[in-house]
C-alpha cells in the first residue's frame, strides 16, 4: 500500500510544481515586464495657465492618478508602454482628450512634455493648442563643458534672448514661443542666466542667477507665465538638468 501513495504523492508534487513554474518565472521578470518602456522616462511641465488639471494615458490606458497642474514639473518618471497616442485627458468623470502626440517614442531615452499654450473651445471640447515635446537624450559635451539650450514656453510672449553673465555675452537668441533651441556648449562654472525681449535686449525680464554648470552635464532653460503680468501669472524661468548623455553621436 505504501508505493501507490508514495506515486500518487509523486505526481500531485509534479502537477504542483508544472503550475508553479509560470507563476514564478512571471514573478521573477515583474520589474522588467516592458523592458523598452521602463528604459524610457518623460517629464511633464505643465505650462498651459487656464487648462484644468490633466492625467497622462498611454495607448489610451490611463499611466497613473497623477494630475498635471500650471506650473508644476513632474520631474523624470518610467513609462510603462512606448505606444501612441500619448495623451492628456482632463482629470474629470468625462476625461476629455486636451493634447494628443501620435508619435512613438523611443527605447532608452529621455523626454520633456511641455504644455505650453492657452486652452480654447468650451468645457465639453476644451483643447491645448500648443506644446513641444522634447527629445533630451543627448551626446556628452567636451570635457570641462556642459550642454544648454532654450525653451521659449511662455503663451504670448515675444520672440526671447537668453544670455550668460552679461547684456555682451550672446548664449541663444531670438527664440519664438512654442520653440526650443539645440544645444550650445558653455564651460562649466556659475552663472547669472538672463532673459529678454529680442526687441528691446537691454530691458530684462527675468534673471536666474548663480546657476551651476557642471561637467559633462546637459541643461535645459525654460520660461513661464506671461511677459508684463505680476499676478500669478507673472513671467519667470527654471532650470532643468537633463542628464542623459550619450558617448556617441546618436543625437546632437
Amino acid at each position: 500500500m505504501a508505493t501507490p501513495n508514495k506515486g500518487g504523492l509523486l505526481v500531485s508534487l509534479f502537477l504542483v510544481g508544472t503550475l508553479l513554474l509560470p507563476f514564478i518565472s512571471s514573478c521573477g521578470k515583474g520589474a522588467n515586464a516592458n523592458a523598452s518602456g521602463l528604459n524610457t522616462q518623460l517629464q511633464i511641465v505643465y505650462l498651459s495657465p487656464d487648462a484644468q488639471p490633466t492625467n497622462l494615458y498611454l495607448n489610451t490606458i490611463k499611466e497613473s492618478a497623477t494630475q498635471y497642474t500650471y506650473p508644476n514639473n513632474s520631474g523624470y518618471f518610467f513609462l510603462s508602454s512606448l505606444l501612441p497616442p500619448v495623451e492628456l485627458r482632463t482629470a474629470t468623470v468625462n476625461a476629455l482628450t486636451v493634447l494628443r502626440i501620435d508619435s512613438a517614442l523611443k527605447p532608452n531615452s529621455k523626454y520633456t512634455l511641455f504644455v505650453t499654450g492657452y486652452r480654447f473651445g468650451t468645457d465639453t471640447t476644451m483643447d491645448i493648442k500648443h506644446s513641444i515635446l522634447s527629445l533630451d537624450t543627448a551626446t556628452l559635451p567636451a570635457i570641462g563643458r556642459a550642454k544648454v539650450r532654450f525653451a521659449n514656453t511662455s503663451p504670448s510672449s515675444p520672440n526671447l534672448d537668453l544670455r550668460a553673465n552679461d547684456t555682451t555675452n550672446k548664449v541663444l537668441m531670438d527664440v519664438h514661443f512654442n520653440k526650443i533651441t539645440p544645444y550650445v556648449q558653455l564651460p562649466v562654472g556659475n552663472y547669472n542666466f538672463t532673459i529678454s525681449n529680442h526687441a528691446t535686449p537691454t530691458k530684462v525680464e527675468f534673471t536666474l542667477p548663480n546657476i551651476p554648470l557642471q561637467d559633462g552635464r546637459a541643461y535645459t532653460i525654460y520660461t513661464q507665465g506671461i511677459v508684463g503680468r505680476t499676478d500669478s501669472v507673472a513671467f519667470g524661468a527654471n532650470v532643468l538638468t537633463n542628464n542623459l548623455l550619450l558617448p556617441s553621436s546618436q543625437q546632437r
